[in-house]
């Protein structure tokens, strides 16, 4: 039977008091719209079908990177995945969300995605994603990827009543930089961690935003010292696809002494995963391949891999050992 796409209203809002006004206004019934690559398909596959499109992209500040040499960088969330990977700022002092920019889709999707979706978006699983499955994420009872079909885009790490992964490529780029979501709504703006932003798997939205709350943005400090970034990706296509675990790396090494570090992984839990066990293992210590070896092994300390996806494992581990070994290589060479 043919589907047909109901009629939406949409609305351009030309600041963010009157985004805030309509999405108060509609609540529940309204969503954000930007880029729009993930929430048309969703409204094509049936899965959300608001009444109502809040279009921000008329906001002049959400299309915004601007760089202050003390409050570092402020990225609006409207800003395109092209434009970020394009910004010469971005390329030279914040390299890891560049390279995590480039590695999101196809040229035609990071022309229209948005920083913004790219952190709000939808799991891509294939329960959720259909229309004939109530799954826990769309209000049902259980999650159908536990025991069905879970082998490429769903977690090892963090799971609960769902399994999914979040598909997110910027988020463990942004989170290892110690960004901070910059959010609005009725009593004004305020600032979380954006580790803080999602909500986690017991909870059918993937952010803590509320139906009147808007994203406007990121806020990244400057990095501290002598700075090495990286963010690596492993994908079933190599030009177009989300990821099966990436890892984003920022540490600070001052003569291979890994003074502060984070390393976050990607495709392998519901959120943004940071693996404070192999955080550990090298801050403070001098960088050498043994340690390097142990701070992977522990980076998926915890899991509890599903039957099908076990080889998560292995492949995270690797991920891990070569991104921090390119740093301190890097770092050796500077």
């Amino acid at each position: 039977m043919l589907y047909e796409i109901p009629s939406l209203k949409h609305i351009d809002v030309p600041n963010v008091k009157e985004a805030i006004f309509w999405l108060q206004k509609y609540g529940q019934k309204a969503k954000v719209m930007a880029g729009g690559t993930d929430l048309l398909g969703l409204i094509k596959d049936r899965v959300e079908v608001p009444e109502v499109l809040v279009n921000i992209k008329p906001i002049p500040q959400m299309k915004r990177i601007a760089y202050d040499e003390k409050r570092g960088l402020k990225i609006g969330a409207a800003v395109t995945l092209n434009g970020l990977e394009m910004s010469e700022v971005i390329q030279k002092k914040f390299t890891i969300l560049a390279d995590a920019a480039r590695q999101v889709g196809t040229t035609q999707i990071r022309n229209m995605g948005t920083i913004g979706g790219n952190l709000c978006q939808s799991p891509q699983c294939l329960y959720f994603r259909h229309p004939h499955f109530l799954c826990h994420k769309k209000g049902g009872a259980r999650c159908y990827a536990v025991t069905g079909e879970h082998r490429d885009y769903y977690s090892i790490l963090g799971y609960g009543k769902c399994v999914m992964a979040h598909p997110s490529d910027m988020a463990p780029a942004l989170v290892a930089l110690k960004a901070k979501a910059i959010i609005a709504g009725e009593d004004g703006e305020r600032q979380t961690p954006l580790e803080d932003l999602f909500s986690g798997p017991n909870h059918s939205q993937e952010t803590v935003l509320k139906a009147d709350e808007l994203l406007l943005g990121v806020q990244v400090p400057n990095p501290k010292g002598r700075n090495f970034q990286l963010f690596l990706k492993h994908r079933i296509r190599r030009s177009s696809d989300f990821a099966l675990s990436s890892v984003a790396v920022a540490a600070q090494i001052t003569d291979e002494i890994c003074r502060d570090v984070r390393i976050v992984l990607g495709g392998v839990a519901p959120f943004p995963y940071l693996s404070t066990e192999a955080q550990e293992v090298i801050k403070e210590g001098k960088l050498t391949e043994q340690l390097i070896a142990q701070a992977a092994e522990v980076s998926v300390e915890g899991a509890r891999p599903l039957s099908m996806n076990r080889y998560k494992l292995d492949l995270t581990k690797a991920l891990v050992k070569r991104a921090l070994m390119s740093v301190w290589h890097g770092a050796k060479a500077a």
